[in-house]
């Protein structure tokens, strides 16, 4: 598979990179910089990294095209912070990928009742940031709801 990681050199990214590669997939990283995982792993010289600016190609409405364009089966994107941002990039994938993930936040779920939260938890985010979250993780959630 194909896949396309939005901010995939970031601290998770440093982990979920090398996995994915080491399952099979084509794994393309997209980040703001040319930054280094935090960790070393022979894994990452078969990644392609694309540097973009997203904030500014966003607002030429070019960031979810620039996506789009490398044809992913599978997006995941670690680093949507903006409700819009979120939209923009799922419309612009829509009919075009099996999968897409949207890294949030333990936040999304509010102080925890049983730990560890499991998807199932009813969510209560709080916060700014974890409302926000919770907001862009509805977004795929309900687009791809129905297929």
């Amino acid at each position: 598979m194909r896949t396309v990681i939005i901010g995939g050199s970031g601290h998770v990214g440093t982990y979920l990179v090398p996995e994915l590669v080491r399952a099979g997939h084509e794994v393309i990283n997209v980040a703001r910089g040319s930054s280094r995982p935090y960790l070393n792993d022979r894994t990452w010289d078969e990644v392609q990294s694309i540097i973009a600016d997203r904030n500014s190609e966003e607002k030429n409405n070019e960031f979810g095209k620039r996506i789009s364009k490398l044809k992913p089966d599978v997006v995941i994107d670690m680093i949507c912070f903006k409700l819009e941002s979120a939209r923009k990039l799922v419309e612009s994938l829509e009919g075009q990928v099996q999968h897409f993930l949207s890294c949030g936040t333990i936040w999304v779920h509010g102080y925890s009742v049983h730990v560890p939260a499991t998807e199932a938890e009813p969510r209560r985010p709080f916060g700014q940031y974890g409302i926000q979250k919770a907001a862009i993780e509805a977004v795929p959630l309900k687009r791809f709801a129905n297929r």
